[in-house]
């Protein structure tokens, strides 16, 4: 993974997991991170700058994480982006929701570093 080729945003609720994630990607040697508390937030940010990858988080209030998935997916600009869903619920039904929606991965909770970066790596191997 090049990690400075990154351009990440992160989507969740929590601003302790936004950090958790951050910091993880940030010791990695991703430098652009940036960060969203909620799904029309995200939107707005991706359209301001599309990003490389996308970590949402699923139970969001509002927009849920699968919704914000959907509407990302479904704007040409924003499509191309590499979309992993965050979930405490990784059950079969679960994942194939995320993956109809337009995820390309879904990590469990508790998400660990080594989880997180198996993941990455996973998405953008050559």
């Amino acid at each position: 993974m090049q990690g400075a080729d990154l351009d990440v945003l992160i989507v969740d609720d929590h601003e302790g997991m936004r950090t958790l994630l951050t910091r993880v990607l940030v010791r990695v040697g991703v430098t652009r991170v940036r960060q969203a508390a909620n799904g029309a937030d995200a939107l707005a940010a991706l359209k301001a700058r599309p990003a490389s990858l996308v970590l949402a988080d699923r139970n969001m209030p509002g927009m849920s994480g699968l919704a914000f998935i959907e509407a990302a997916r479904a704007d040409t600009a924003l499509a191309h982006a590499r979309i992993i869903m965050i979930s405490g619920d990784t059950s079969a039904e679960h994942r194939a929701a995320a993956r109809a929606a337009g995820a390309d991965a879904v990590l469990e909770k508790p998400v660990t570093p080594r989880s997180l970066l198996n993941a990455i790596e996973a998405l953008f191997a050559v």
